[in-house]
């Protein structure tokens, strides 16, 4: 978790400094609402234990979100299903999904194409076979690259990241790498 915290806090140092040197592009950044639906794959990094090696599981990942553009900077909202991944550990699963809420910024890199790096909160549900299921407000983090199709469609490339823990188990700190359809209004 700590890894993720200082990643979180290099995001939005990185976010802020990104923000005041791009007021002057927002004039030509679209606003408005849009939403987002996209399949990807999860890597949990699981059972991490302080200096001890974590395992590791993979799982196909699902998310549904929206937001409203305000030039560089947006608000959204996101529920991630990470997946069903086995365990190491017979006949176990582990599964984490997420609703949250994020603050995104975008930088424009070509006529078509934009960065986007998005951070914020969401409370995880974070489940395991034997251990139950627990609940926490966790810190998110994502990078993206938006490209424009159509007027008004365009595909995100999004690698989102979050970190639970379980109630006997150690933490768990998942991956998702997802491509999806992005339509704004």
């Amino acid at each position: 978790m700590e890894v993720l915290v200082k990643l979180v806090r290099a995001a939005l140092l990185a976010a802020v400094a990104a923000t005041a040197a791009l007021g002057a592009s927002a004039q030509t950044s679209p606003a408005g609402p849009y939403v987002v639906a996209a399949l990807g794959r999860t890597n949990y990094d699981y059972d991490c234990w302080f200096l001890a090696a974590c395992d590791n599981a993979r799982a196909t990942a699902g998310k549904i979100g929206g937001g409203w553009r305000f030039g560089v900077f947006a608000v959204e909202g996101w529920w991630i299903d990470y997946g069903n991944a086995p365990t190491q550990r017979r006949h176990e699963e582990l599964h984490m999904r997420s609703l949250g809420l994020n603050a995104a910024w975008y930088l424009r890199l070509g006529s078509s194409v934009e960065g986007l790096l998005r951070a914020g909160a969401a409370d995880v549900r974070h489940a395991r076979s034997g251990d139950g299921e627990k609940r926490s407000l966790n810190a998110t983090f994502g990078l993206g690259l938006v490209v424009d199709v159509a007027p008004s469609a365009a595909l995100e490339l999004a690698w989102d990241v979050t970190g639970a823990d379980g109630n006997n188990s150690g933490s768990t700190l998942a991956n998702s790498l997802s491509l999806g359809l992005r339509l704004r209004f």
